[in-house]
């Protein structure tokens, strides 16, 4: 190291042990606590990512972690971590921006489920802030970033990984340099930036562009971009698997958008090889706007869809595969965990695929599957449950419609006039003539935690199930909008939305 170099980072050191012994904030150099937005992808990483954020961060480091895809398992990641705050996947919102919303200390991390922290990771990342109140936004290096701090290594265990990052502390000490933009799994800025800047634009599909973007609108903002020389952290790589046709297409719609709003040419754009045009000079160009940051109304509650088929179904594995998608696909809520009800004398579902988080309960027998059916509520801690019939057609607005006449109304059980979230109010609409207390199953959701009564075969026809509720509980009617919803009592017996 030269002289100079020797020099300014024994002049950083001395400054930063000033610092701390003037605040009293050793050994984590910030006052209020630092937030760490996890991005959830990889369920096969998640918890050993989240695992060691607790063990390195310290007691004054809160975590949030965020869903990216509908088949993210939430819930093990919630019992595993209680003092963790986590966002589910919802289509339309970007979780990120939500989980940054919330936020409220001085420093803010992202960071993606592939990264593997080390001790003293984040106090090493808080330094350059320190050193010049004009920095930001730092990152470490690592295989996700471009340029020189791009460090493709592998290591054997987590204290072969441990062992390098101490000796490269020890080696580069002190030191960061400025950089034109930032790529990475992990970026740590500050609170007051981000209330600028705003959060990251979604419509640019690939992380990596997404993360260039903001950076270069917090640099049009006066912040400074720097990379710690002195951490390292580690990002697991997945293997690359075959791009589905449509995807491909989205990144290639997304590429020319990020050319298009920085005014760049059709330059090649590939940020696994290192490949990212940046424009020269961000200052001469007009100001991009920020990303408004806005938290959800409420967190979603989740719903327990008990989907179950009253006429046998002879399906291939391909066709119970479409099946299943169909039906998952058709509604628009945020929180469903799938439970699927089969008689297994009666249905023929080979390979039935469900995600980690759902389940499949199998019984042999009809008196079985009744009971089965009656009793999944107590299974699973939801707060409501919802009956659907295979063969039933629902629209996309079904279970959302339905849960919330449940939450937001005092009926214990509640049934739907018809499929449609577009049909008349129940008032003036009304339900298929019944007998006085025996309802469409598949039309039906409970509040979780109690049985819902007794279900039967519909009389005459033999097909569809009905069920006879607990006279104890209060029963509310919709079949129209949501905001025609709305229970007048609450009592033993039936009550109108």
């Amino acid at each position: 190291m030269s002289d100079s170099n020797h020099s300014v980072r024994n002049e950083r050191l001395a400054g930063r042990y000033s610092y701390l012994e003037r605040e009293g904030l050793l050994p984590l150099p910030v006052q209020d606590g630092i937030t760490v937005v996890v991005e959830l992808r990889y369920a096969a990483w998640a918890g050993e990512c989240l695992n060691l954020l607790q063990q390195h961060s310290g007691a004054s480091v809160s975590l949030i972690g965020v869903a990216m895809d509908r088949d993210f398992p939430l819930k093990p990641l919630a019992e595993a971590f209680p003092g963790a705050t986590f966002i589910p996947y919802e289509p339309g919102n970007y979780g990120v921006n939500e989980a940054l919303a919330y936020a409220l200390t001085s420093f803010v991390v992202l960071i993606e489920d592939s990264v593997m922290v080390t001790p003293g990771w984040v106090g090493n990342l808080l330094w350059p802030f320190i050193d010049d109140p004009s920095v930001q936004v730092v990152a470490p290096r690592s295989s996700t970033e471009l340029g020189e701090a791009r460090e493709r290594l592998h290591f054997g265990t987590e204290q072969e990984l441990s062992a390098y990052v101490a000796h490269s502390l020890g080696r580069r000490q002190g030191e960061w340099h400025e950089v034109p933009v930032l790529c990475g799994s992990c970026l740590v800025f500050t609170r007051e930036l981000l209330q600028r800047t705003g959060g990251f634009d979604s419509t640019l599909f690939k992380r990596q562009l997404m993360v260039a973007d903001w950076c270069l609108r917090a640099r049009q903002r006066g912040a400074r971009l720097v990379l710690s020389d002195t951490l390292y952290v580690h990002s697991l790589q997945p293997l690359l698997e075959a791009r589905a046709r449509d995807e491909h297409e989205a990144m290639q719609v997304s590429v020319q958008a990020y050319l298009a709003k920085w005014g760049l040419d059709s330059s090649e754009v590939n940020v696994e090889e290192g490949i990212l045009p940046i424009p020269p000079d961000v200052s001469v160009l007009p100001p991009r706007p920020g990303i408004t940051l806005e938290k959800s109304a409420a967190p979603v509650p989740l719903v327990t869809a008990v989907v179950y088929s009253e006429r046998p179904l002879v399906l291939t594995p391909e066709e119970s595969c479409e099946f299943q998608r169909r039906l998952q696909g058709q509604q628009s809520y945020g929180n469903i965990r799938w439970v699927w009800i089969r008689d297994s004398r009666r249905d023929a579902f080979p390979e039935f695929p469900v995600r980690e988080q759902d389940a499949v309960i199998a019984v042999q027998g009809e008196d079985s599957w009744l009971h089965a059916l009656e009793n999944v509520a107590a299974l699973y801690g939801s707060e409501i449950v919802v009956y659907l019939s295979a063969s039933g057609d629902y629209d996309s607005h079904y279970i959302k419609r339905i849960a919330e006449a449940v939450l937001h109304g005092s009926a214990d059980l509640v049934v739907s006039g018809a499929a449609s979230a577009m049909e008349e109010p129940a008032s003036h609409q009304g339900l298929t003539p019944l007998p006085p207390m025996e309802l469409p199953l598949e039309r039906i959701a409970h509040r979780s935690g109690i049985v819902p009564g007794r279900i039967t075969r519909q009389k005459g026809s033999g097909h569809g199930l009905q069920l006879e509720p607990k006279l104890s509980l209060a029963i509310g009617y919709i079949g129209g909008p949501p905001e025609a919803n709305i229970l007048t009592r609450r009592s033993g017996g039936e009550v109108r939305l």
